[in-house]
């Protein structure tokens, strides 16, 4: 089982981790008013139960984690750094439990079963959502916890996903065109800083990929995401995988 647990809800999916099949269909959940974790668990507690699962477990969470702890959550909340999520589902998968940055799940995903790395030594993905995700690949090895979305615009006030990401769109009602030229801004940023291959796009805007593609300019390679909706799942279904028996 892997679960995308994001800032606007969760995902839940069982996978055949040896070809990336999606078992049972996706089980969707939206937060309520509240993303406490005395809110979010009991539904993500029940979501479980309703599948009837007992097993591995592996979770992507928004924001940086250490072993089974968050140490970042921005958009879900600090009251979510004291909560020790391994111990929590605990009762479901009986210790096969693994977890990850949300944005390196669907990077892990899209590595092994979506748009690949091509063959390139550095592949940068970024997850555009509620967020930025940022995750590097180098040489097949990923750097986890990266958060470069959490880093200072080069030119203008706060961070780079509070101008970049899907949510600032929807937030500021900008079209396409503008977005994009606000993405590019960070995009050519990012790409200096990390100097990749191969840079890999993956979020909900991607649907419009046949209309953004044209307003960007990379010195990368530059592709979109294979996967969709199941991404965050899958990935973190495949690093539980990895933990608990071989791929």
């Amino acid at each position: 089982m892997g679960i995308d647990l994001g800032g606007s809800g969760f995902r839940i999916g069982v996978f055949d981790t040896t070809t990336g099949e999606l078992l049972l269909p996706l089980s969707h959940h939206h937060h309520g008013a509240s993303t406490a974790p005395s809110d979010v668990l009991p539904a993500l507690f029940q979501a479980i139960e309703h599948v009837d699962w007992a097993g591995p477990i592996g979770l992507g969470f928004p924001g940086a984690v250490e072993a089974s702890t968050p140490i970042t959550a921005p958009n879900l909340g600090s009251a979510w750094l004291d909560v020790d999520l391994r111990e929590a589902l605990h009762p479901f998968h009986g210790g096969q439990f693994a977890m990850l940055n949300d944005a390196d799940a669907v990077a892990l995903a899209e590595a092994r079963c979506g748009a690949g790395h091509g063959g390139h030594a550095c592949v940068l993905t970024l997850t555009v959502g509620t967020g930025l995700g940022t995750t590097v690949h180098q040489n097949g090895v990923m750097i986890p916890n990266l958060e470069y979305g959490r880093l200072p615009h080069p030119t203008l006030g706060g961070c780079l996903e509070e101008h970049l990401s899907g949510a600032a769109r929807s937030r500021h009602g900008w079209d396409l065109e503008n977005w994009a030229s606000r993405f590019q801004e960070g995009l050519t940023y990012l790409e200096g800083m990390v100097q990749p291959d191969r840079i890999v796009l993956y979020g909900g805007i991607m649907e419009h990929w046949g209309s953004i593609q044209p307003l960007l300019d990379t010195k990368a390679e530059l592709v979109v995401a294979v996967l969709a909706e199941t991404a965050g799942p899958l990935g973190a279904a495949l690093a539980v995988a990895s933990v608990t028996q071989p791929l």
